[in-house]
C-alpha cells in the first residue's frame, strides 16, 4: 500500500469518526455474562428510540407479555453525531432471540445497537457465537440446543451438555467445509460447534482441533484455535505457541490464542511468549467490513502488539 493511499484511507476512517455515530462492538462472551435475560420475541412496533416485543419463549428467567425496549448497556461510543444518534437496527414483524438488561425505568435494553438480536431471515436464525462480525445461518433447533446450554450454563454454573457433545462430536467428525453453497451449511454448524466448545469450555480432542486449525478456511482457523485455549495440556499449550511465532497469515487467529494464554495466567507461557515478541507478526489484523459501518472502531491489534500488552 503506497503512502498516499494510506493517508487517503486513514482521512476517510478520521472523516467518518468526526462525523457519524461509531462504536466499539462487544463480544458474545461478554453479552453473555452481562445480559439478564435471554428471550424468544416478535417485534410489534420500531422507532429510532423505542422497540415495543411481544414475548414468545423466555429461558430460564420467566418473562412474559409486551415489553419495552429504549436503550443500550454495552454501548462504548467513539464518536457521536448530534443529527444521527445511536439507533434499533430492528425492523417490524421480525421474530428472533433476544438478549437483554433490565433498566432503571423497568424497560429492557439491548447491548448494542447491532448485537443482542438474533433475527429469523428464511427459516434460520442469523447467530452470534464469536462477534456480531461474525454470524452463521443455522437451523432454530440448533441455535435452541446450544444457547439453551450455554445461556444455563453462565446463569447457573452447571448445564446437561450431552447434546451440545453429540452436535460437536457429529460435525466435527466431517471434513472441513467451506464457503460454497454446497459446504455452507456444514461451515455453518461446524462454526457454531468449535465456538460453543469454547463458551462451554468442553475439551475437544486435540487431532480434531487440529484439522481445523491447519485448514485453509480463515474462520474454521480462528475457531479452532479458541477451542485448543480451552484445553490445559502441554501438547495444546506448546502449539499455541508453534502457532503464534509461525508464517501463518491469519494474524487474527494469531491474537485469539494469545488471548487464550493470557487468560489461563501461565506465567511460563507468557514468558515464553514475551521471549520471542520480536518473531511475533506485527501485521494489521481486524474484523473487515464495511468502512460505513457505525462498528468500524472495533479493533484487534496486530499479535506483536498483543504480546506487547501483557502484564506478568
Amino acid at each position: 500500500m503506497t503512502k498516499k493511499i494510506y493517508f487517503l484511507l486513514a482521512f476517510v476512517f478520521y472523516f467518518i469518526q468526526a462525523n457519524a455515530t461509531t462504536w466499539r462492538e462487544p463480544w458474545q462472551k461478554e453479552i453473555i455474562e452481562k445480559s439478564d435475560c435471554l428471550v424468544y420475541g416478535r417485534v410489534l412496533t420500531v422507532s429510532d428510540t423505542l422497540v415495543t416485543v411481544s414475548i414468545q419463549k423466555s429461558f430460564i428467567k420467566p418473562l412474559t407479555g409486551v415489553i419495552k425496549i429504549d436503550a443500550f448497556f454495552m454501548l462504548e461510543l467513539c464518536s457521536y453525531s448530534g443529527g444521527h444518534g445511536p439507533e434499533f437496527d430492528i425492523k417490524q414483524g421480525e421474530e428472533g432471540y433476544f438478549f437483554l438488561k433490565k433498566g432503571e425505568n423497568g424497560n429492557y435494553q439491548l447491548p448494542t445497537p447491532t448485537s443482542g438480536f438474533h433475527p429469523i431471515v428464511d427459516g434460520k436464525v442469523y447467530a452470534t457465537y464469536r462477534h456480531s462480525y461474525h454470524q452463521a445461518a443455522i437451523e432454530v433447533s440448533v441455535y435452541e440446543m446450544t444457547y439453551s446450554t450455554i445461556w444455563k450454563h453462565y446463569r447457573t454454573g452447571k448445564s446437561d451438555i450431552t447434546e451440545v457433545k453429540k452436535f460437536i462430536q457429529e460435525y466435527l467428525s466431517k471434513p472441513v467445509a467451506s464457503f460454497e453453497d454446497d459446504e455452507i451449511d456444514v461451515f455453518f454448524n461446524q462454526h457454531a460447534a468449535l465456538e460453543s466448545a469454547y463458551l462451554l469450555e468442553i475439551p475437544i480432542d486435540f487431532t480434531i482441533l487440529k484439522k481445523f486449525s491447519e485448514s485453509s478456511n480463515y474462520h474454521s482457523q480462528i475457531s479452532a484455535i479458541r477451542a485448543i485455549g480451552v484445553l490445559d495440556s502441554k501438547e495444546a499449550k506448546d502449539y499455541l505457541i508453534e502457532f503464534i511465532t509461525s508464517d501463518n497469515e491469519n494474524n487474527f487467529a494469531k491474537v485469539m490464542g494469545i488471548w487464550s494464554i493470557v487468560n489461563r495466567g501461565d506465567k511460563k507461557y507468557l514468558k515464553e511468549l514475551i521471549k520471542k515478541k520480536d518473531i511475533i507478526s506485527d501485521g494489521e489484523t481486524g474484523f473487515g467490513g464495511n468502512i460505513m459501518d457505525p462498528r468500524v472502531c472495533t479493533s484487534i491489534p496486530s499479535p506483536k502488539q498483543a504480546v506487547g500488552n501483557i502484564k506478568l
